[in-house]
Parts: C-alpha cells; structure tokens; sequence
C-alpha cells in the first residue's frame, strides 16, 4: 500500500506544467505546513525574496524543520523526498506565519506556496503539538468564531494582495476547517478568485457559522476527503459533502497523513465510513449540539487547567508527566465549586446519554 512519500517519488521529475496540481499534492503541501519553518520562509511584513523548498534544504539548520518528535521520521522522509524531486523541489515559500498564544488560546499557522506560473496554494496547518492547540479545537464545539478562524481570514486577504491571479486554499484537521472558514468570510472580491478549497479530515461548523449563506457561495468549490474511520473530520459535520478514503491502521491513527493510501496519481476511496466509528461520531456531535456552551466552556477549561498544572505545553511531554497529571487532575476536581462541579458533571452525563442512545439506534433491545 502506497502513500504520499511513494507519490512524491513517483512524479519526481513531473512538473506542475506537465502534470496539473490535484487533490494528492495539496496533502502532501498540508504535511509540509507542520513543518518548523521559523527563520527559513520570509514571514508576513516586509516583502523579502521566496524561498525554494530546495533552498531549504541545503541550509546548516535543516533539521530543525522535525522538531515535532511525533512524525519526525515520516516527515524527513516525505521532505528528503520532494527537497529532490522537480515537481517540488522548485516550490517557493513566503507569507509564513506562526502563532501560539496562550492568552488569546490560539495556535494558528500559515504559509503560501507558488508551485509553478499562476499556480498558487495557500496552506493552513492545523493542530500542532501544543497543548494550547487542541484546546482551541475544543473550543470549537461552543465558541464562533474562534481566534484561529479569525486569523485565517486576515491572512488570507494578506495573501490575497500579495498573489497575482486565482488561488486555492487547503489544509488538515483544523487547518482544513479554517481553510473553509477563511473563505467563506472573507471578502467577495477575495472568495472570487479561490478555486479550490481543500479539507483534509477537517472539523465542520457550528450552525450558527453556517447561517449566514456564506457556505452556500463556496459550497460546490470545497473538496473534503476524509478516511473511513475519521473522527476529528466528522466533528460538527452537518453540510459539507466529503469522500471516504482508504487508510491504513484504525480510528485515530487512520487521521496522519502518511496513513492515506494512494495509488497512482489519486487516493483509494471507501463508500462511506465504517459503521461502527459512523455511531461514534454520531454520538460526538449530538453531544456537541446539546451542550449548554458554559458547561463545555468549564470542561474544556478545567482539562486543560490538569495540564497546565503539570508543565505540560506540547503533547510530547504527556507520557513522561502521566504521574503528575493524575494527580493534579484529583487537585483541579478537588478544589472545584459545587457550580463548576456540576457543569463538568452534565457534560460527561450527556455525551453518556449520547452514546447509549446511538448504541440503543443500532442494536435492538438495549
């Protein structure tokens, strides 16, 4: 089973000319935005010369570029590979951004990417290693808009004056969603000349994000793919249309990237998801539409005050504090007001309450 390192060395020496950009090379663009591109790529400001991923790859600092130990080995595959290939090598950088706050709770990221003469790709990246970052993901479920969605739609009227012509957006995960999001809001002047937007097992919107008719404009313009166990991309999924790809390994792990089978120049589709994460996922987002959105506020809060507690920044420290987490989550629930108590009490009861009726749906007499 091939993935996206195998494409790459496939169409090595095929150019964008000769062959068009497609749904397989905007995944692989969206792997190489999580990449650490701090002091490399020329950043929003004053307008300095692009930088090749070629270029990059001859500086003395190149292996900064994996300092997210998760996928360090996969990603310097998949870099080593398009750092020596025609198709990607010549791609050229600017725009690049990078943000994490804890007091906005925001983590957001961005570059452009010009692939050939008039072809240009605007990437998001979406959820990073940080703590702060899957936070702000969870925030989605009860907050519109979030700081992240907000950024994207600065960023892409940034990009939009500083590119010549049409443009197509994507992103994985959240950068999917705020790759839809940026869109939709911005301005229509700016929406005119978006092509494409890809979602890669991107999050879906709040209905009241949805409302407006913004989606109803870019609707036939968005590409989401997501794998046949998804479950980050099926979160508040209510209206975008998606296709079902084949994906190594099972639920979580099918969400990487280098999981996603490719064969040939395209992706192996499924029919649809796989039933038993379908009920899942069900369960998630009615859980998501029935909570009150304080008491998701305090739950989301009070887990990410456990981490907080424990020096925890970035999902790379979680296994060596385990000890100190459990303990400081005993501590945050201990030292919690009867209200707070309460809240995070209804939480955990509805989505209790969710999954036993999506169970009571699909099994008889339960």
């Amino acid at each position: 089973m091939k993935n996206i390192i195998d494409y790459v060395d496939r169409y090595k020496d095929v150019t964008f000319e000769e062959k068009a950009f497609n749904k397989v090379d905007a995944l692989i663009l969206s792997q190489f935005s999580y990449f650490k591109l701090d002091g490399m790529v020329p950043g929003v400001g004053p307008i300095l010369p692009n930088v090749s991923i070629r270029n990059i790859a001859e500086r003395d600092n190149v292996d900064d570029l994996f300092s997210d130990e998760r996928y360090a080995r996969d990603n310097r595959a998949l870099f080593d590979a398009m750092a020596h290939s025609k198709r990607f090598g010549d791609i050229e950088l600017n725009h690049y951004i990078d943000l994490v706050s804890n007091r906005w709770e925001m983590q957001f990221s961005a570059v452009t990417m010009y692939l050939s003469p008039g072809v240009t790709h605007v990437v998001f990246r979406g959820t990073d290693e940080t703590v702060i970052g899957w936070k702000e993901d969870f925030n989605m479920s009860f907050m519109t808009p979030i700081p992240a969605q907000v950024k994207a739609v600065d960023y892409i009227h940034y990009a939009a004056e500083r590119i010549k012509g049409d443009f197509s957006v994507g992103g994985h995960s959240k950068g999917g969603n705020l790759a839809v999001y940026s869109a939709m809001k911005c301005s229509r002047t700016v929406r005119d000349r978006i092509s494409l937007i890809y979602s890669q097992d991107g999050p879906g919107f709040t209905r009241e994000t949805l409302e407006d008719g913004d989606f109803d404009a870019i609707a036939s313009r968005i590409e989401k793919y997501v794998p046949h166990s998804s479950i980050i991309g099926m979160l508040l999924q209510t209206q975008e249309q998606y296709k079902v790809i084949e994906a190594r390994s099972i639920g979580i792990l099918q969400h990487d990237p280098f999981n996603w089978i490719v064969e040939d120049d395209d992706f192996v589709y499924r029919d649809d998801i796989a039933g038993r994460y379908g009920m899942s996922d069900a369960s998630v987002n009615e859980w998501a539409r029935r909570a009150d959105p304080e008491e998701m506020k305090v739950f989301v809060d009070k887990v990410y005050e456990v981490f907080t507690a424990s020096g925890v920044d970035d999902l790379n420290d979680i296994k060596g504090n385990a000890a100190s987490i459990m303990q400081n989550a005993k501590a945050v629930l201990d030292n919690m007001d009867e209200t707070e108590r309460q809240r995070v009490k209804a939480v955990i009861s509805a989505f209790v309450d969710c999954v036993k009726e999506q169970v009571k749906d699909k099994i008889p007499f339960v």
